[in-house]
């Protein structure tokens, strides 16, 4: 399965960075591409939650392989035939972290579409990545 995506370091803990993005109703605080997202329940495999996006765009999302304080995927359906899965980590990195978000594009259509739209994507992962490392090393 192909990926595409980015990361950085972080001075914030995986504790502090799992505080922050383990608590998708608070993303819009520090992601500027999401308008809303509304858990049902708390976040662990099998959850789900509706996000809307800074567009306008609604989404159904199912939270699996949630790790913490390492990690977990969100999954989506995307273009026609496709579901997306991003995979977001948080890797101990000296006295910080590294953290990381990727996706990967899959279904009958998710080679066409995974070339087409998977890097573009992943360069919409910068501010995000900067965002909640920003969020995390304030609650230091």
């Amino acid at each position: 399965m192909k990926t595409y995506g980015k990361s950085r370091s972080t001075l914030a803990s995986p504790e502090q960075v799992w505080s922050v993005w383990s608590n998708p109703d608070n993303w819009n605080r520090w992601n500027t591409g999401i308008r809303a997202c509304v858990m049902n329940g708390p976040l662990v495999s099998g959850a789900t939650a509706k996000m809307e996006t800074a567009h306008g765009s609604s989404h159904e999302v199912r939270f699996e392989d949630v790790q913490p304080p390492r990690g977990f995927t969100m999954s989506m359906t995307g273009p026609p035939l496709c579901t997306f899965t991003f995979i977001c980590e948080i890797t101990p990195d000296g006295g910080g972290s590294t953290i990381a978000q990727r996706i990967a594009i899959q279904g009958p259509l998710g080679f066409l579409f995974g070339a087409l739209m998977g890097a573009k994507m992943a360069e919409h992962f910068v501010p995000v990545l900067d965002g909640l490392a920003a969020e995390s090393e304030s609650r230091s």
